[in-house]
């Protein structure tokens, strides 16, 4: 299984759901975050982290740094060319984690490398509808020169090309939208595309657990808090944007 947490509960997970491009102009480096905070709270855990992110000249994310330093977490974005990009994560200064991206000739994922510490090795590939929907991704495990299919993810979307559900062995994931929320989130990550509109519910069939989203903006329309409340877990979690 892919090991990227929290990058993948901040901000991927967030949007590979929906591989269609909701800008076609990317933001300008006022719009982009520059602070981002998870601040988590349940009846079995409570867990805050601030980030500080940076960027390249092209306003593309090359850095997600928990606070203070030394970083107990930290992402390190890389971009050689049009279409490969490399992350590193490190856990305190150690690299945990390397996965390389392809980019296709849209600029989206086509497909994905990975290791990790712990001699796991894995591999991705993406596949898409003629709108340029990711319709199924494919999970290998690898192994020398052998991949073997490790895991499915199959996606349906409305009209407006927000996925519906996503489906996979962890079970049948079904989503709805704020139809007059247009989605503006961006976090410099150009092959990372986000929904048409800013999710109301996700609700997975296999737990039981359903995820209610509330959104608040500043007056010039910037995300700057997004809190879920999650049943089930009895959780919520709040991730704050500073600008």
């Amino acid at each position: 299984m892919k090991n990227l947490t929290l990058l993948s509960v901040a901000i991927l997970a967030i949007s590979l759901f929906s591989c269609k491009k909701s800008n076609d102009s990317p933001a300008s480096s006022g719009d982009l975050p520059k602070t981002y905070t998870e601040d988590l709270r349940s009846s079995v855990l409570n867990s805050v982290v601030t980030y500080n992110m940076t960027y390249d000249d092209k306003n593309r994310l090359i850095s997600m740094a928990a606070t203070p330093e030394p970083s107990s977490i930290k992402f390190v974005y890389q971009y050689p060319d049009d279409h490969t990009i490399l992350m590193d994560l490190y856990n305190t200064n150690h690299l945990s984690v390397h996965e390389k991206f392809w980019l296709n000739s849209f600029s989206l994922v086509d497909s994905t490398f990975q290791y990790d510490d712990a001699q796991d090795t894995t591999t991705e590939k993406y596949f898409y509808d003629p709108n340029h929907l990711v319709t199924t991704t494919n999970e290998y495990d690898h192994s020398g020169a052998v991949s073997t299919l490790a895991d499915q993810t199959t996606y349906t979307y409305d009209n407006n090309g927000n996925a519906l559900t996503q489906s996979s062995s962890a079970g049948t994931v079904s989503f709805t939208y704020f139809t007059d929320m247009p989605y503006t989130l961006s976090v410099g990550l150009g092959f990372v595309a986000g929904p048409k509109y800013f999710i109301k519910t996700a609700s997975n069939d296999a737990s039981g657990a359903v995820a209610t989203h509330y959104y608040k903006f500043d007056s010039s329309n910037r995300l700057i808090q997004d809190s879920a409340y999650i049943s089930v877990a009895d959780a919520i979690v709040v991730k704050t944007y500073g600008y």
